[in-house]
């Protein structure tokens, strides 16, 4: 079946060496049993797509209409979390219940996008949040850490959006780019990325072709004698 989308939980980080003997650093990812639950179509939903099914949980902690669409389409497992992904076409292998393919998805694919959510750092001031600089500290001096005047004049009156202030750091979702993919375990559905993702360990990512994936170069041809 064509796969839009992986999910994937983030287990950790480690070393690799490669062909050339340097040092890597990967971070391995676990793609777990994940089905389709729904079929989205242009008629009724206003897009060509599907959901699929991750998480499961014992049958006590999960709500009836979550229960009981999954048996609706025979799926026994009882998955706690869903997510869309979108398509151009239906593709004539989709089907209701049919797990996605650990291996298939990364079939001629040499990298990956990384969608998560960042690691919550909590409530920070303007200086350690945006790197603004602090005050005087001689005598006299009143700045200290306060971030600055944030008014404007009478035209406009008010503060523009995105003015650098504190608040939460963290805690967003976020994309990672451009990820090449080095070493693929289809036996363990563990697949090893170079450097990091978003998110903690045990945290969900979702896993796309990458849309800026390059060609890997190909060694140059020895020149004619």
């Amino acid at each position: 079946m064509t796969t839009a989308g992986l999910i994937a939980k983030k287990i950790g980080m480690t070393r690799m060496v490669d062909g050339e003997g340097q040092m890597t650093a990967v971070t391995l990812l676990q793609v777990e049993t994940q089905k389709v639950t729904k079929i989205l179509s242009e008629e009724r939903d206003g897009y060509v797509g599907f959901q699929v099914g991750y998480f499961a949980k014992k049958e006590k902690h999960l709500n009836k209409p979550d229960l009981g669409r999954l048996r609706k389409v025979n799926i026994q497992e009882n998955y706690s979390r869903f997510k869309e992904f979108r398509l151009d076409a239906v593709p004539a292998d989709l089907a209701l219940g049919a797990p996605l393919e650990f291996g298939k998805f990364f079939e001629g694919v040499t990298s990956v996008d990384v969608t998560g959510i960042t690691k919550g750092l909590g409530f920070m001031g303007a200086h350690v949040r945006w790197g603004a600089a602090v005050g005087r500290r001689s005598h006299g001096a009143r700045a200290g850490r306060q971030p600055g005047s944030l008014g404007m004049r009478t035209t406009p009156g008010r503060v523009f959006k995105g003015k650098h202030q504190p608040g939460q750091e963290g805690n967003t979702q976020t994309t990672v780019q451009n990820l090449q993919v080095l070493d693929v375990d289809q036996a363990n559905n563990v697949v090893a990325v170079r450097g990091s993702v978003p998110g903690h360990r045990d945290g969900f990512l979702i896993l796309k072709p990458s849309i800026k994936a390059k060609a890997l170069k190909q060694p140059a041809a020895a020149p004619k004698k």
